[in-house]
């Protein structure tokens, strides 16, 4: 690293970077690599302190109102109520730092170049004599140039959508349905991503314009934490890369390489997954009452449907409440029989070739329950001490570490009890703040990063006895980190783009054109290799969330169809559950598609799999295409989301169709209403 001084300037350069900053502020200027210049019009680390932003600009709302899976509200205003005080810059070892003061608060904001990449971090230092609140932590970066023919979008999120900045209105910013980690920006002078990452908290992501329709990309952490007189906090990073348009997706693939946040290798990365219950489904109120050895025998029929792996929902000792509240996770609910049955339920899969997944639930028990009261200090508890309820139970701190212990032990015994393979762990997103953390922990550590150390527990569980895991945390916010410690990752972002699809009331062609950049773009700002849970519905979204009904229901029966072909197509891991096969099963009217679902998953098998490298065609159409290469296989794998008879020329030449709807030679495809067709090229 280099840095120089010329008047009013200060230049670092490290690699392909230059990075200009005021002298007289402090302020980042610009950014420059081999191919742009981004000019900024500043970044501001806007500290929530003792219940207010203390740069203004952003409307203050207290943390504490917010559920686990709710991030802070951008509200945006147009003034600032104050400014920092620029108080000097120092270089340590590869870092340089700005150095700001306001209301007693030292803020140091931490420049560093790695390779294309600049660095951001930040700390804050209470220098009064009193304890102090902070409550929010936000990075705020800007554009100094009118951004009109600005794009962007935020890559594997939603809204799905890419916007344009000439289209927004001052102070109403756009936000992220989910945690986010990717901005995404395109112009005629070159493309820029802007990532924020934080390891301990989740934060929310957004962007607006003001009054001169400047651009204002802001990340807020939900940073929670009281600072003492002298005490320094960390949070998170910014990471910004100015790249060049043909391959702007590669550096955020390297980044991830860089910082070790890489999916397992030794798990399973194939098949297709049930999501099932013993008693029924969800949507018909668990009817069915049978035991596991009862269900044991309908295993031989999901086999022959071509099912790999089967999550069994919750199993274990409960009241009336519902499965998802359990009292005790180490003794199976006697209405769901003995252990010798569940033993008999996994010989039975094993027998098959088949894979159990059970169902964790490591957000606490109820406020009476045996556990609750035996481990009260598993806890996180309010600033008066009071213990924190979420879902009608304990907000148990996943940060504990005697908590993640209990936890991988328990997995271990149902390893040694059940020989089961993997696990499904319900909100493993983390947990409410804790204000009595355990040491060198802060309150809002019981989030986001407590969720990985809880998925990091069950899945030790899993290879501490030894077997090959096939974990899937429900955590569908699409943040890195917790890649290293999941199998499969549970995809609700696409859910929810096809959420946003259907209630867009779209063109065909449109609808086609937006999904395709969105699977596209969600694949290559992603971790490499890093597998997705891909389904149209699951016990959530059938009863109480977004779509509340089957997928045959919703799309109507042609279209859930093509739909699935899709969710078996591309890359990851297919799921379906209970009763898409058979509406009978969830006690309704409707399709019977075993047939369906028997072909699709048995064309899978044969001709494609996640060793097949995917590239998605842009058609122009209704179609979507794309082609699944592995050496010299190549198949084109095409589906007509349009009720209409569609076609669409591609450049490359059909061998044989494999499956669906068959092709006549040349580059010509035509489908029937919502049809599909594996082809070999």
């Amino acid at each position: 690293m280099k840095v120089t001084r010329e008047e009013e300037l200060l230049t670092l350069v490290n690699s392909g970077l230059t990075c200009k900053f005021n002298l007289q502020t402090g302020q980042l200027l610009s950014i420059t690599s081999q191919t742009m210049e981004w000019i900024t019009g500043g970044l501001l680390i806007n500290v929530g302190c003792d219940e207010e932003y203390k740069l203004g600009r952003l409307k203050y709302h207290s943390l504490d109102p917010l559920h686990t899976w709710e991030m802070p509200p951008i509200d945006p205003l147009k003034s600032a109520s104050t400014e920092w005080e620029f108080t000097g810059y120092s270089t340590h070892l590869q870092e340089l730092h700005m150095e700001y003061k306001i209301d007693d608060l030292e803020i140091t904001v931490i420049y560093h170049i790695n390779g294309d990449t600049l660095e951001i971090g930040t700390k804050v230092k209470n220098t009064r004599s009193n304890i102090r609140l902070i409550n929010g932590l936000a990075f705020m970066i800007s554009e100094s140039i009118t951004s009109r023919d600005i794009r962007f979008e935020f890559p594997g999120n939603v809204p799905h959508n890419e916007f344009r900045v000439s289209e927004l209105s001052p102070y109403k910013p756009v936000v992220t349905g989910l945690v986010n980690p990717i901005i995404r920006t395109v112009s005629d002078k070159g493309n820029l991503n802007i990532l924020f990452i934080n390891e301990e908290e989740k934060w929310s992501s957004g962007v607006y314009i003001d009054d001169s329709e400047h651009a204002h990309f802001v990340n807020i952490a939900c940073l929670e934490s009281y600072i003492k007189s002298g005490e320094t906090i960390y949070c998170g990073k910014l990471y910004i890369q100015p790249v060049e348009q043909n391959n702007s997706f590669l550096p955020i693939r390297e980044l991830y390489k860089k910082k070790g946040w890489n999916p397992p290798t030794d798990g399973h990365t194939e098949g297709v997954l049930y999501s099932c219950h013993p008693h029924g489904t969800m949507d018909s109120g668990f009817q069915d009452r049978k035991t596991m050895r009862e269900y044991a025998e309908e295993m031989v029929n999901l086999k022959q449907m071509g099912i790999d792996h089967v999550w069994i929902l919750p199993i274990f000792e409960h009241l009336d409440r519902g499965v998802y509240h359990p009292t005790d996770q180490r003794i199976i609910d006697t209405r769901y029989g003995t252990d010798e049955d569940v033993e008999y339920f996994s010989e039975k899969l094993h027998d098959l070739g088949m894979t159990l997944l059970f169902d964790y639930v490591p957000h606490g028990p109820e406020l009476d329950d045996p556990l609750g009261i035996e481990h009260r200090e598993w806890a996180s508890v309010w600033r008066d001490g009071t213990p924190k309820i979420e879902w009608n139970c304990l907000s148990f701190d996943m940060a504990n570490p005697d908590y993640q212990k209990y936890t991988t032990e328990l997995v271990e015994e149902h390893v040694d009890r059940f020989d089961i393979d993997g696990a499904r762990i319900d909100c493993a997103m983390g947990g409410l703040s804790n204000w009595n953390p355990v040491e060198g922990k802060r309150p809002s550590s019981s989030s986001l990063g407590a969720g990985v150390s809880i998925s990091k527990a069950i899945r030790d569980g899993i290879l501490n006895r030894n077997k090959k895991p096939i974990v899937t945390p429900e955590n569908f916010n699409p943040v890195p980190v917790y890649a290293p410690y999941t199998d499969i990752f549970y995809d609700m972002p696409l859910y929810r783009v096809l959420f946003e699809l259907e209630e867009s009331k779209l063109e065909a062609n449109e609808y086609a054109s937006r999904l395709t950049r969105w699977l596209n773009h969600q694949m290559l700002t992603t971790p490499e290799n890093y597998l997705k849970l891909r389904f149209l519905g699951n016990h959530d979204s059938v009863t109480w969330v977004w779509q509340k009904a089957r997928p045959t229901v919703i799309y109507g029966v042609e279209k859930a169809k093509a739909l699935w072909v899709l969710m078996a197509t591309i890359d990851g891991i297919p799921m379906i559950y209970q009763g898409d096969e058979d509406a009978s099963i969830y006690r309704q009217d409707g399709p019977v598609l075993r047939d369906f679902f028997t072909e699709l998953f048995a064309a899978r098998k044969e001709y494609l799999g996640n060793t097949f490298d995917v590239e998605y065609l842009f058609t122009e159409t209704p179609i979507m295409a794309f082609v699944r290469t592995r050496g010299d296989a190549k198949r084109l794998v095409v589906v007509n989301l349009s009720p209409d008879q569609e076609q669409c020329t591609v450049n490359y030449e059909m061998k044989k169709t494999l499956f669906g709807q068959e092709q006549s030679a040349g580059n010509q495809i035509k489908l029937d209403s919502y049809g599909y067709a594996i082809i070999e090229l």
